[in-house]
């Protein structure tokens, strides 16, 4: 009597779809750009992307595949022409709106940005302001937007870090950087159609050992406390929310500290940062098993 072959069937990998939920961070984006670069390389089919402040930048370069021209706007960034931490304490003595002007960012939002680049990615792009009339905050789909200079406008309102840069004007309002409500936007993917929604935030598990020398540093440091926090309860809100519909809600973060403050600057570090940020993200997906 034939003894009936019995063959186990291979489990079959179903490839997901994801979200990026980009946090600001300033400076500290060279590292979210890191992430971004290795989270494409791998070929995660990102369909959409939400960002705040920096990760507004970052975000519309990374919802319209322009990996290369992100990397390249992070490795020219001239210091000479940025607040640094030794300024930073100016902040609060400025008699003028805001320290700087928001020139360089515009330079590369008018250059980069355009309407029909976002709408042939495919992808969905969401970045948050805040109203300074009725401090309400507002998630702009920028797919949505009907010219570039509205969706310039977007993108700079989101990064326009208070008394840092000036706020934009959009209609008969005011706005300025989102990330200090919302600083990790994972809420404004929950009801997307993904398998799974990635937050990426610039806040280190851990701090270095030194201590802090002077009062910009200090202060540094506290917002970075309360943006970990805030990021630490985007992800628990999302998890419990009844709204969501993505299966997974990662966080990805550094688990090292890292060799640069907010507002530094440094090119050397900004490439450590880089790089530190593609290889932590390379082994995310291999811890997850993404693809």
């Amino acid at each position: 009597m034939l003894k009936k072959k019995t063959t186990h069937a291979r489990k079959k990998s179903t490839k997901g779809t994801y979200g990026l939920a980009l946090s600001g961070g300033a400076a500290l984006g060279a590292y979210q750009a890191g992430t971004i670069q290795a989270f494409f390389e791998a070929g995660l089919d990102v369909r959409a992307v939400a960002g705040s402040s920096v990760g507004a930048l970052n975000g519309y370069l990374a919802a319209t595949g322009q990996i290369e021209t992100m990397l390249r706007f992070w490795k020219d960034i001239d210091q000479r022409r940025l607040i640094t931490v030794n300024s930073f304490t100016k902040l609060f003595f400025s008699t003028t709106p805001s320290l700087l002007t928001d020139q360089i960012q515009r330079e590369l939002v008018e250059k980069t940005v355009r309407r029909d680049e976002l709408i042939r990615s495919g992808r969905e792009y969401i970045c948050t302001a805040i109203s300074i009339h009725t401090g309400q905050l507002h998630y702009f789909e920028c797919h949505k937007a009907r010219t570039d200079k509205e969706l310039q406008d977007y993108i700079l309102a989101s990064a326009a870090v208070p008394g840092i840069f000036p706020p934009i004007t959009i209609g008969d309002e005011l706005f300025m950087d989102g990330g200090l409500v919302r600083n990790t936007p994972v809420e404004a993917l929950e009801q997307k159609k993904l398998t799974t929604i990635i937050a990426v935030s610039m806040e280190s598990e851990s701090y270095p050992v030194e201590s802090l020398q002077n009062t910009g540093q200090i202060a540094l440091r506290t917002i970075s406390i309360f943006f970990r926090s805030q990021a630490n309860d985007a992800i628990e809100r999302s998890i419990n929310s009844v709204k969501r519909r993505a299966k997974n809600i990662l966080l990805l973060r550094p688990q090292h500290p890292l060799a640069m403050q907010q507002y530094e600057f440094d090119p050397k570090k900004i490439n450590q940062l880089v790089q530190q940020g593609y290889d932590e993200a390379k082994l995310f997906i291999l811890t997850h098993e993404l693809n």
